[in-house]
């Protein structure tokens, strides 16, 4: 039994298949009705023939079931079932004159054979249009309830750049509504843009600089920066820019990480304090590095700490060294290097030696030479949280003094063709225990390299490094994770800072530039307040400062306000690169040096902790204030 809404569909159908012929015979005799054969058909025939063409046309839909498919679900598969059905219609029309049948005047046979060709064709156009239109408009009104759905409870976004990426980004999320955003507007430089719509109906508000302005016009929850071909400075300036509005904000990798210029959902990622930082990477494949790496077999000590394993990854990935040995304390630490180098394309063309060693072991490092005999040596190991060095001063002697000896000393003992100390800006005037046995470090360094020639001896200074294990970055989380406050040692105090890639591939590239016995100095860029830079992070982390208390705690012992990169007797001796200084060395007296560093060394093994202090800053000829 068909419904009022059938038979609606019916009554449409025959007016459009009546239609169909009227516009066929109209086609048929050219638009000329004055002739006596377009008199003929359009007088007499069409009036007499109309019914019974469109009658068996309606009872070939009839009898193919065409009425018991739904018209808002119209496919392919319902066009040829339509199709079909008045095909049968036309065979049945002109049929019996194929047959030899000699029709009348009016006979619904006396048909031209044009005529019921062009009824065909027009007829399947406008009952196939009449469903198509139905179903387009049940699927848009179906996605504009959706996206009104969506829309109420989605994020207000706001792109930053309306160029090529920013478009891509608005296509990305419009074809993803279960990310539950939606764009309501770009910003951009280009005042050409301004108020035009570059997609869909979003819209070109303004300057980028104005971000705070339209976050709050548009009610704004969410920021995503789309430009990925910024040079550095404006690019930093953005990153404040957007982080300072509180909001959330998300950006999209750099063009030298974008594959195939598309921007895909998955590649929109957080805003980070690296990005804050605006560092620019190092080309590890440039003509100096390549003759430095090339089938050089590699060892690289603390191989599992943070700027080991980012060591171990950017040696790795340049594609260039033949062998690699992960040294390190701890299997575990070890253990995760290992697994993040099997997820580099091209591993398995590198030879992996893991080595679980000490390096106060002197005769077990050495046999670790004689086996893998390595070309290059970078001696990441060291002992570097300094308040727990202030409790522990045999131990960070022993380590970070005794172990880069033994290292040193092994290197030029088989002919390493370079030795490269990784050292801090802490050993500059140091005031901890920490930094002292890193400047030891550092004269140990320099005096192997006058004691064994055929080896490059360098030092490598820089300051704190981002993300790295035990950094403020991760105690941070940590304390916003629990909901604590979050924690600053004093509202001036300042430090160097730089990323744990950035400072993997300086160290490497000081290590091919510099020459023997010398202590480069990596560009830090500007100090960065450490109270500004936790205000920074809570905004990143989604919270505004009103949410999230700063706890001023004091300095710890053996901590400094600012941090310096060389000391007031040093001085930049010569340019390397843009990022990369070589410090001028005073001569220190080697044989004195070598009689306190045994001194110093019988003093550990009897734990003589407050002796020990004091002798190493004697030695450096620094007694801090607080002895």
């Amino acid at each position: 039994m068909y419904s009022f809404k059938n038979f609606l569909r019916i009554i449409l159908d025959l007016a459009l298949l009546a239609a169909a012929f009227i516009l066929a015979t109209v086609v048929r005799i050219e638009g000329d009705f004055s002739g006596t054969v377009a008199a003929f058909l359009w007088k007499q025939q069409l009036l007499q023939v109309l019914p019974w063409v469109s009658g068996i046309e309606l009872l070939a839909l009839f009898v193919f079931g065409t009425y018991n498919r739904f018209w808002r679900y119209t496919s392919a598969k319902d066009i040829v079932h339509l199709a079909r059905s008045l095909f049968i219609a036309s065979v049945c029309l002109i049929l019996p004159r194929f047959m030899g049948y000699k029709p009348q005047a009016n006979d619904i046979y006396a048909l031209s054979f044009g005529v019921v060709v062009i009824n065909f064709l027009i007829g399947l156009g406008l009952l196939s249009a009449i469903r198509l239109l139905r179903s387009d408009l049940i699927e848009r009104k179906k996605i504009k309830k959706r996206l009104k759905e969506v829309n109420a409870s989605s994020k207000r976004t706001l792109i930053i750049g309306a160029g090529e990426a920013g478009i891509e980004v608005a296509k990305s999320i419009q074809a993803h509504p279960e990310l539950a955003l939606q764009v309501v507007g770009m910003l951009d430089d280009d005042r050409k843009k301004h108020n035009m719509k570059p997609y869909a109906d979003i819209k070109v508000y303004g300057f980028i600089k104005d971000i705070q302005f339209w976050s709050d016009e548009l009610n704004i929850a969410q920021i995503i920066i789309a430009i990925p071909s910024l040079n550095l400075q404006t690019r930093t300036e953005i990153f404040r820019l957007c982080s300072e509005t509180g909001l959330d904000v998300r950006t999209i990798p750099s063009v030298g990480q974008l594959a195939g210029g598309q921007v895909s959902v998955e590649q929109i990622r957080k805003l980070s304090m690296e990005d804050l930082l605006g560092r620019e990477e190092v080309d590890l494949h440039a003509p100096d590095l390549v003759e430095f790496l090339k089938d050089k077999r590699v060892l690289v000590t603390g191989a599992g700490g943070s700027i080991g394993r980012e060591l171990c990854l950017q040696l790795a990935s340049s594609c260039q060294i033949s062998a690699l040995c992960l040294l390190g304390k701890g299997e575990n630490s070890i253990f995760q290097t290992l697994q993040d180098l099997n997820e580099l394309e091209g591993i398995s063309e590198i030879e992996i030696s893991k080595k679980i060693v000490d390096i106060r072991n002197q005769s077990r490092v050495d046999q670790i030479f004689q086996d893998f005999k390595p070309d290059i040596v970078f001696h990441a190991a060291a002992h570097k949280h300094v308040h727990l060095m202030e409790l522990n001063v045999c131990e960070a002697f022993e380590n970070n003094v005794l172990g880069t000896k033994n290292l040193a000393q092994l290197s030029g003992q088989h002919n390493v063709s370079a030795f490269v100390l990784v050292s801090t800006d802490k050993s500059v005037n140091p005031t901890s225990v920490m930094g002292a046995t890193k400047n030891l470090a550092e004269k140990v360094t320099l005096l192997c390299s006058k004691q064994y020639p055929m080896t490059k001896f360098t030092a490598v200074r820089f300051g704190n490094v981002l993300g790295s294990r035990g950094s403020v970055i991760q105690i941070w989380q940590q304390q916003l994770q629990k909901s604590l406050p979050i924690t600053v040692t004093h509202k001036d105090a300042i430090r160097y800072f730089m990323t744990i890639p950035e400072a993997a591939q300086l160290v490497i590239q000081a290590g091919a530039k510099a020459n023997n016995g010398e202590i480069m100095v990596l560009d830090m860029g500007e100090p960065i307040n450490i109270h500004r830079l936790a205000q920074q992070f809570i905004r990143l982390s989604g919270f505004s400062l009103d949410e999230v208390e700063i706890d001023i705690i004091g300095l710890k012992e053996g901590e400094k306000l600012y941090e310096e990169l060389l000391t007031s007797e040093e001085f930049i001796d010569s340019k390397l690169t843009e990022k990369i200084y070589k410090a001028k060395i005073s001569n220190n007296n080697d044989i004195d040096f070598k009689e306190s560093l045994d001194s110093l060394a019988e003093l550990a093994k009897r734990n003589q902790m407050e002796p020990m202090k004091a002798a190493i800053f004697k030695l450096i000829n620094k007694i801090p204030s607080w002895t």
